[in-house]
């Protein structure tokens, strides 16, 4: 039977709430911690596959075209996207170069073919395609760990900073490069939680599922409702957002009886995991400072630069705006979500009851602009690629980058390690385990 009133709980705090239909283009907010929990219900499938479908024919040409071409005393190099991640591999940063290839190359086209692979069939009205459920918790995965939006930032840094240097021509990749970047986002935006309900229903009507043991919330949801999914005896789904009941007594896993994703009342291990990950991340980030990240050789002549050295010579050059860009993203960014994260961790651990809300914002703000430190990286591997003439000009990679590569990977597993209903479980008494 179809009910009128379905619940949602609340990703950051486990409120529980009523949905509603939402007019166009409004969002819900959690009232008690102000997540947004979903938006209103987008046109069918035509938006995200069309989206998506443009997105890919656009990778194609971003990765068959130059994307800049450097002039400096008659001679000219140019670099494709791939080019950047070769040149790392050649100078012995594999480790770089397959973080580089990864989060600008690999995950947006998985990210563009999972929407399609997963739409097509709906727009046919066929059944789904087989390991859906498989693809579209993958499709969850890998969404944070595609940073086209980065990588455009930093091609728009390079050329800035090469200007002064030697004439910079913008190829046909980088416009096709800037319009899978609007698609990219576009298809997202509008691959939403009713999208995946559909995905859901078309699997469980060609698939029918056994009835299982703990019954969806949705299809029978308590007679009262507690502040907490936890209290009322549910759990929540990471992958497709669904509410089971608890089985009573618990039992070690729980499997979702939509998408057969694991689920857990918290985050298993979640302190341990999120202390272990945040730590390596810390003694990583003092390397990651101290060793130059990129030396520029000018005429057989060249200092390594560290990224505090690198923003004073920006500085120096009057490049005051591109200085604060890179401060903020290789020295803010970074030591904002350690100091974040240690104190979320401390407040947990210290069973904090103050400013709840405010913590929880912290998170989602980190949550947010934590991979922007990535432009660095992405600016190293375009420079290194692009900065190739030879006796006039040659910019080679340094161990530094290495090791903020890796502080940024850390500090992102950390901040998904990281549990933020454990900062409101200080304020409930509840009966069920909290993993920490």
């Amino acid at each position: 039977m179809t009910l009128s009133v379905y619940l949602s709980a609340c990703p950051h705090c486990d409120a529980l709430h009523r949905v509603h239909r939402l007019p166009f283009g409004q969002s819900a907010l959690c009232s008690r911690c102000g997540t947004p929990l979903y938006h209103s219900r987008m046109m069918g499938v035509d938006q995200p596959l069309a989206f998506a479908l443009t997105g890919l024919l656009l990778f194609i040409l971003a990765n068959s075209f130059p994307l800049l071409a450097l002039e400096l005393s008659g001679r000219v190099q140019e670099s494709t996207l791939l080019d950047g991640i070769t040149a790392l591999f050649d100078a012995g940063m594999w480790l770089l170069a397959l973080l580089v290839c990864c989060t600008s190359l690999l995950f947006p086209l998985l990210i563009l073919s999972s929407m399609v692979y997963l739409l097509l069939p709906l727009k046919l009205c066929r059944p789904p395609w087989p390991c859906t459920t498989r693809v579209l918790r993958a499709l969850t995965t890998l969404t944070p760990w595609g940073m086209t939006g980065v990588y455009a930032l930093g091609v728009m840094v390079a050329i800035v900073k090469l200007r002064d240097m030697a004439t910079v021509t913008p190829g046909i990749a980088l416009y096709a490069f800037f319009g899978l970047l609007l698609t990219t986002i576009a298809a997202q935006l509008v691959f939403d939680a009713h999208i995946r309900r559909q995905i859901f229903m078309a699997v469980a009507a060609s698939h029918p599922l056994p009835t299982p043991a703990a019954k969806s919330a949705q299809e029978s949801p308590p007679t009262r409702l507690q502040p907490t999914a936890l209290r009322t005896g549910l759990l929540r789904c990471h992958t497709c957002t669904l509410l089971v009941h608890r089985p009573d007594p618990p039992t070690e896993t729980t499997i979702c009886p939509r998408c057969g994703d694991t689920l857990h009342p918290r985050k298993p291990a979640s302190l341990t995991n999120t202390w272990a990950l945040l730590l390596a991340a810390a003694l990583f980030y003092i390397p990651a400072n101290l060793l130059p990240v990129m030396t520029v050789i000018r005429f057989g002549q060249g200092e390594p630069d560290t990224i505090l050295s690198g923003i004073q010579h920006l500085i120096q050059s009057g490049l005051w705006p591109l200085a604060l860009l890179i401060f903020f993203a290789s020295i803010v960014v970074p030591l904002m979500k350690l100091c974040i994260l240690t104190f979320l961790l401390l407040s947990v651990h210290y069973h904090m009851q103050w400013r709840p809300r405010e913590r929880t914002t912290l998170y989602r703000v980190i949550e947010l602009f934590g991979h922007w430190s990535m432009v660095d990286i992405f600016l190293i591997s375009i420079l290194t690629a692009l900065v190739q003439l030879g006796s006039l000009t040659t910019v080679e990679p340094g161990n530094g980058a290495t090791f903020f590569g890796m502080v940024v990977v850390l500090t992102m597993l950390a901040t998904k390690h990281f549990d933020p209903r454990l900062i409101w479980d200080a304020l409930e008494k509840t009966d069920g385990p909290t993993s920490r």
